[in-house]
């Protein structure tokens, strides 16, 4: 017991040199990151956003991105709640592989995962046969953002609920099956309401990720037809490609906006309301 108190004393004095070397390599990162964000920012004031940014244009690719987002995350949840449980809480052959599958969105080329989605459901491809039969169409339209979003944003939210219902204890499902409840009050008496929190910072996560995807996009649908109209991201680039880099600034500093607001919100949603804190260290 006195070697633990020792050694918990001694474990966390760091030598000067070593302390300012982990200073140094990390500021040096930090200045990296926001140092583009920054400059954007110093570019453009709040009034020119709301004066000369937000043109009907740009409002209409911003409504569009974060309402193809905002539908793509409930489908993500929808469908990623029962895999992340299946992940979690099941042992079978495979179960790596399937993790691994999960998480290759992340690694792929997104100009490869719209490849991919028309290779699939373009109008000659068995998707696309299957749309046809509804009625629909993909490409060029909404419902090709959207499943370009669910592919690339899907693994966040996924990975953020398995996480959650691991640390769950399972004893509180076996114990509720033993009073008499179904699985499915399980799930939604007890498992849903205790990870709440993660399944709101997973569809956030997944939300946000969808939101700032160009490259997929770029394949399936740089413009929804009939208004010929563009999601924020494409928007940029397109604006970049017109007017050099004045006309991207303004849309860009917005979408900065957006993003740092995304953050402020998900760090009051995982508890951490004062960003600022510094906790104390026990002694």
């Amino acid at each position: 017991m006195h070697i633990r108190k020792h050694i918990k004393k001694k474990d966390m004095r760091y030598s000067r040199y070593f302390k300012s070397m982990i200073w140094i390599i990390s500021l040096i990162f930090i200045i990296f990151i926001l140092s583009p964000i920054l400059r954007i920012l110093s570019l453009v004031s709040i009034s020119e956003i709301f004066t000369q940014v937000l043109t009907p244009e740009n409002i209409s690719s911003i409504e569009i991105t974060l309402y193809a987002a905002a539908i793509s995350t409930l489908i993500v949840l929808f469908f990623g709640f029962p895999l992340a449980y299946l992940l979690s809480r099941f042992n079978f052959p495979g179960k790596k592989i399937l993790d691994a599958i999960v998480e290759i969105p992340i690694m792929i080329p997104h100009s490869v995962v719209g490849i991919g989605l028309l290779f699939v459901f373009a109008e000659s491809e068995p998707g696309g046969i299957l749309f046809n039969y509804f009625g629909i169409s993909f490409g060029y339209n909404l419902i090709a953002v959207i499943f370009a979003y669910v592919f690339v944003s899907g693994t966040y939210a996924i990975k953020t609920m398995e996480e959650a219902i691991k640390a769950l204890p399972p004893r509180l499902e076996i114990v509720a099956r033993t009073l008499g409840a179904s699985q499915f009050q399980v799930m939604f008496r007890i498992v849903i309401p205790r990870i709440a929190r993660s399944i709101l910072t997973g569809g956030i996560l997944s939300w946000a990720r969808a939101i700032s995807e160009v490259g997929a996009i770029l394949i399936v649908a740089p413009y929804i037809i009939p208004g010929y109209e563009s999601i924020a991201g494409v928007d940029v680039y397109n604006q970049f490609e017109v007017t050099g880099l004045p006309g991207a600034v303004g849309i860009s500093a917005l979408l900065i906006v957006i993003s740092l607001l995304i953050f402020i919100v998900l760090k009051i949603i995982q508890g951490q309301e004062n960003i600022f804190f510094v906790p104390r260290e026990r002694k």
